[in-house]
C-alpha cells in the first residue's frame, strides 16, 4: 500500500498535512501494543516526507530556481524517540482516518479495520464500504505494477544519469507517481540495480549515489563495478595507483602482437599494467568489460618472474638491437673515428643482452626456488636449484683444470640468495677460508673465490635441510631459521681466525 494511502491523506499534500495525519494515526497505533503496525506507520511518514521534499525539488527545477540542488539532497530527518513518545501520550481512544481510494468516493475505516487492512486481515473488514476499500487498494497497486514499463525507465534512468547532474536525475526520479507505491518501488530499485551489475554500463559515482538514495538501497559490490567502469571509460585509472592513461589505452586495445611487443620494451611498463588489470579485475569480480582479454593475457605473462616464455626474450632482443643501433650512430662521435661502428654496435648490444639474460635468470631461478609450486617434494627439488648449479660449476672446473668455468655457474646460484644477504655473505667469506683445506688435486684447479661463491648455496641448503627435517616442512619453507644464522657465524668466525693465523 502507497503510504499516502496508508496515512489517509491525498498525494499532493504537503508536509504539515503529512504530520497532521501521522500524528492522528498514532492515536490507534501505539508502539506498545502494536509494535509492527507502528513499524509500518513509521516508514510510510518517512516516505510520504522523502516524496513530498522531492516533488517539491522537482518544482523548483522545473522552475529553473538556483536552489534546486539543495532541495534534492535534503535528509529526511524524523526524531524516532520523539515519535515514540508522541504515539505513548495519546492513548487508546480510537479515531477515524480518511482512506482514499478512489476520486469519486471515500471509506470511513475505524481502528479496528484500519490494521486489519494493512496487515491483511481481511475477515475484520465487516462492512461493504470497507471490504471495498480493501479490494481497490490491492487493485491498484496490481494495476500499477502491471502497466509499469520497466525497460523504458531502465533505458530513460540511464540516460539521464550519464548525461544529466544528479539534482536532474532526484527530481525525474520524484515524478513518477507509480513509485510512491511501496512495493513497487521495491521491486523496481531491486531489478534496477541488478540489471546495472551485469549490463556493463557505467554511471558515474554521483548519479549512482542519487538512485541509491531515491531507492533506500546501498550496494558496495555495485559501486566498486561502477568506479572500475567509469574508470575505465574516462581512462583516469589514479585511484588504481596509475595515474597515467597509457596503460588503460593499452589493455583497452584490440591484442596485436607488434603493438605490445613494442610496449613490452619500455623497462617496468609491462609489471604496471599487469598490475593495474589485476587491481580492475580485483574490485570488478572478473575482467572488467572494455578490456581486451588477449592483452591482459600477455601483460599478465610477462609480470611473472617464473615465465621464459618466448615473449621473455624477444623484448630482450629488441632492447639490444636498439641499443646496438643507437652505438653504431653515436660511435663515430663519441670515438672520434677511433673505434669501428660495427664493432662498437656489437659490444654495446652484445653486453645489453648478456646482462638482460642474466639478470632474467636470476630472477628466475629466485622464483622457482622459493615459489610455491604445490606438493613438497615438488617444492623440496626446486628449492635445490642453487645446490645443482653450484656443484655443477665446481665439478666443471675440478674435471677440466680450468677453474673460471665455475664462475658461470657458481655466481648465480650465490645471488640467487641475495634476500638472506647476511648470511650469504658469511657463508661466502668462511667458503673462502675452507680453499686451502681442499686436497692438492682440487685446491690447485679451484680458486678460494669460486668455493667462497659456492659455499653459499651449499651452505644453506645443508642447515636449512637440517631443520626442515626436524622440524617436518618443507625445505622452502626453512628460510630464515635460527640453525643456518649460527651456523654461517660459525664459518664467519673460522674465516677471521684463518686470516689473523
Amino acid at each position: 500500500m502507497a503510504p499516502f494511502d496508508l496515512l489517509g491523506i491525498p498525494r499532493d499534500a504537503d508536509e504539515s498535512t503529512i504530520k497532521r495525519a501521522y500524528a492522528r494515526r498514532l492515536k490507534i497505533t501505539r508502539p506498545d501494543d502494536d509494535p509492527e503496525g507502528f513499524q509500518r506507520l513509521h516508514e510510510a511518514y518517512r516516505e510520504a516526507l522523502q516524496q513530498c521534499r522531492h516533488r517539491a525539488m522537482a518544482a523548483a527545477w522545473e522552475d529553473g530556481e538556483d536552489d534546486a540542488g539543495e532541495a534534492g539532497n535534503e535528509d529526511v530527518r524524523v526524531d524516532d524517540a520523539g515519535e515514540r513518545e508522541a504515539g505513548r501520550k495519546h492513548g487508546t481512544e480510537e479515531a477515524a482516518l480518511l482512506v482514499d481510494t478512489d476520486p469519486a468516493h471515500t471509506v470511513l475505516l475505524d481502528a479496528e479495520q484500519l490494521d486489519a487492512l494493512i496487515s491483511g486481515r481481511t475477515s475484520l473488514l465487516s462492512s461493504p464500504a470497507a471490504t471495498a476499500a480493501a479490494t481497490a487498494a490491492s487493485a491498484v497497486a496490481d494495476a500499477a505494477t502491471r502497466r509499469f514499463d520497466f525497460d523504458g525507465f531502465f533505458a530513460e534512468a540511464v540516460d539521464r544519469a550519464r548525461g544529466t547532474p544528479p539534482v536532474a536525475l532526484s527530481a525525474w526520479l520524484a515524478a513518477h507517481d507509480d513509485l510512491y507505491q511501496l512495493d513497487l518501488k521495491q521491486s523496481v530499485g531491486d531489478a534496477l540495480f541488478r540489471r546495472l551489475g551485469y549490463d556493463g554500463i557505467a554511471i558515474p559515482p554521483a548519479s549512482l549515489s542519487a538512485l541509491e538514495t531515491f531507492f533506500g538501497q546501498q550496494d558496495y559490490w555495485l559501486a566498486q563495478r561502477m568506479a572500475v567502469r567509469c574508470a575505465i571509460e574516462r581512462e583516469q585509472t589514479s585511484r588504481y595507483d596509475e595515474p597515467r592513461p597509457l596503460a588503460i589505452r593499452q589493455l583497452k586495445r584490440p591484442f596485436r602482437w607488434p603493438q605490445a611487443l613494442a610496449i613490452a620494451c619500455v623497462p617496468g611498463l609491462s609489471t604496471r599494467i599487469a598490475r593495474l588489470s589485476q587491481r580492475l579485475s580485483e574490485d570488478y569480480g572478473d575482467l572488467p568489460d572494455g578490456i581486451d582479454p588477449g592483452q591482459d593475457a600477455f601483460f599478465r605473462q610477462l609480470a611473472r618472474k617464473d615465465y621464459l616464455g618466448l615473449w621473455r626474450w624477444l623484448p630482450m632482443l629488441a632492447r639490444a638491437v636498439l641499443l646496438a643501433l643507437l652505438g653504431y650512430l653515436l660511435a663515430p662521435v663519441v670515438f672520434a673515428q677511433s673505434r669501428p661502428a660495427l664493432q662498437t654496435a656489437l659490444v654495446v648490444g652484445g653486453g645489453a643482452l648478456a646482462l638482460q639474460a642474466g639478470w632474467r635468470l636470476m630472477v628466475w631461478l629466485h622464483a622457482i626456488s622459493l615459489g610455491d609450486h604445490g606438493s613438497a617434494s615438488n617444492e623440496n627439488r626446486r628449492a635445490l636449484i642453487p645446490v645443482w648449479l653450484a656443484a655443477t660449476g665446481l665439478t666443471l672446473a675440478a674435471v677440466s683444470g680450468v677453474g673460471w668455468l665455475a664462475y658461470p655457474l657458481v655466481v648465480p646460484a650465490a645471488l640467487i640468495h641475495w634476500r638472506r644477504s647476511f648470511d650469504a655473505l658469511r657463508f661466502l667469506l668462511g667458503g673462502i677460508a675452507m680453499q686451502p683445506l681442499l686436497p692438492a688435486w682440487l685446491s690447485d684447479s679451484l680458486s678460494a673465490v669460486a668455493v667462497g661463491f659456492a659455499m653459499v648455496p651449499l651452505g644453506l641448503a645443508l642447515f636449512d635441510g637440517l631443520y626442515a627435517r626436524s622440524q617436518r616442512i618443507p625445505l622452502s619453507a626453512a628460510a630464515g631459521n635460527r640453525w643456518t644464522t649460527l651456523a654461517s657465524y660459525g664459518f664467519f668466525v673460522g674465516w677471521v681466525l684463518a686470516r689473523v693465523v
